[in-house]
């Protein structure tokens, strides 16, 4: 059985960061979805007994374990694909096991390496280099368009405008379709979230000041302080680097960060395709964590029902997706309701499965119609809490990959990220 090479992350420990800035979000998104992270110069490589690839590098490679790195250049071509990374010997050498056998054990000539991006291509990006169009390389239909929006006026520069020193955050939906960068405003497109009565509710910045209202779907990276706190958009950010991870895959992917300087309380957030048990081929198996509100920028944003998931009790821990109605298949996003033991994954107290090395639970979910829609992939709930690390922990339990990584908990909670099998 080959090593699994699908799902990949990234975290704030590669050297990559996610600030108090305008546009970090997306220079992220850009590098870890699309382009991937390269190495420095290769200055060796050989190839082992058991057929592992080791490289050393010119500079500290920042890489993790079970990170996946894509080699090119190499010659004999079999070195030309994906691997994890089975050891980090020191700052410059790495161990790589390939995901499909290598027979040759000599290297005639070395080429260059990086961490593989999560495997996206940009759709659309507008000449001011606030927006993205994200979607999945060699999608299926079912493949949403990902638009990610950081502008700050209305398009006439009059009718809205955010103030910049104010809460950064994205304005962020899934779309079946797309012509251009600006093509939400169609009423025959799904979109997620979606009012079917106004398709651009999405994506509107209308009134100035404090009284600024700037989108409904968000994607916050930097605010005054702790979401859980409902602090105002109008105050002002700290400086400094958010901690963060980001993991998935080409179908999914899931972006855990910190919005202050509390680094150990990240909010998850994320979108893509689920595993769904009902048939896809009309209503799209979309889902989408975001905070989802209204609220201008001198309000909170305490009326959401979503923005939390897994630590914050059943409201907060919602997310959308799209109306299971295909006679009305254009009908209005619902709400998402994981099927959990509790909403405390992970935490101090937990005494949910003690004699599991690993107790990490798929997590399926339903909606407001009552719907069991299906699973979520990547993230699962942890049974007990794994480590006192409030950062990435990989973690293998037998031959399956995992990633610890705390969550916003009132019972300092965490979350496990399946990578898949080393073998």
């Amino acid at each position: 059985m080959a090593t699994d090479v699908d799902v990949q992350y990234f975290s704030h420990l590669n050297g990559l960061t996610l600030g108090n800035n305008w546009g970090d979000l997306i220079r992220l998104l850009d590098k870890a979805l699309v382009t991937g992270l390269d190495f420095t110069q290769i200055t060796a490589a050989s190839i082992d007994e058991q057929g592992d690839v080791h490289i050393t590098l010119y500079a500290a490679h920042n890489a993790m374990l079970f990170q996946v790195v894509e080699l090119s250049g190499f010659t004999p071509a079999s070195l030309n694909q994906k691997y994890r990374i089975k050891g980090v010997p020191n700052t410059t050498q790495l161990i790589l096991k390939p995901a499909l056998d290598i027979a040759e054990r000599s290297i005639t000539a070395i080429g260059t390496g990086k961490l593989a991006s999560l495997g996206y291509d940009i759709i659309f990006r507008d000449t001011n280099d606030v927006k993205r169009v994200y979607r999945a390389k060699n999608p299926t239909m079912q493949h949403p368009f990902i638009r990610v929006d950081e502008s700050l006026t209305s398009p006439d520069g009059v009718t809205g405008i955010y103030d910049s020193s104010y809460a950064k955050y994205a304005m962020v939906g899934l779309l079946e379709r797309m012509d251009h960068i600006d093509d939400y405003e169609n009423p025959d497109v799904l979109q997620l979230p979606f009012d079917p009565a106004n398709p651009s509710k999405n994506w509107k910045i209308t009134g100035t000041g404090t009284g600024a209202v700037r989108g409904w779907s968000r994607w916050y990276w930097a605010m005054s302080g702790l979401l859980v706190n409902n602090p105002r958009d109008m105050n002002s950010p700290a400086t400094g680097n958010r901690s963060f991870t980001l993991s998935g895959s080409k179908d999914s992917f899931y972006l855990l960060n910190s919005v202050d300087n509390n680094l150990q309380f990240k909010d998850l957030k994320g979108c893509g395709l689920y595993h769904s048990s009902m048939d896809t081929s009309v209503i799209p198996n979309w889902f989408l964590m975001s905070v989802l509100v209204e609220s201008d920028a001198s309000s909170t944003a305490r009326g959401s029902e979503t923005g939390s998931p897994f630590g914050l009790g059943e409201t907060r821990s919602r997310f959308i997706a799209p109306n299971y109605l295909p006679n009305i298949r254009l009908s209005n996003s619902v709400l998402a309701t994981p099927v959990v033991p509790d909403f405390e994954s992970g935490g101090n107290n937990k005494t949910l499965f003690t004699a599991s090395n690993v107790p990490a639970l798929e997590i399926p979910f339903y909606d407001t119609n009552r719907f069991l829609r299906g699973t979520l992939p990547v993230v699962c709930y942890a049974g007990k809490k794994a480590s006192s690390n409030t950062f990435t922990t990989p973690i293998l339990a037998d031959a399956s990959m995992y990633l610890w990584e705390s969550v916003t908990s009132n019972y300092d909670g965490g979350i496990y990220f399946y990578l898949g099998e080393l073998e």
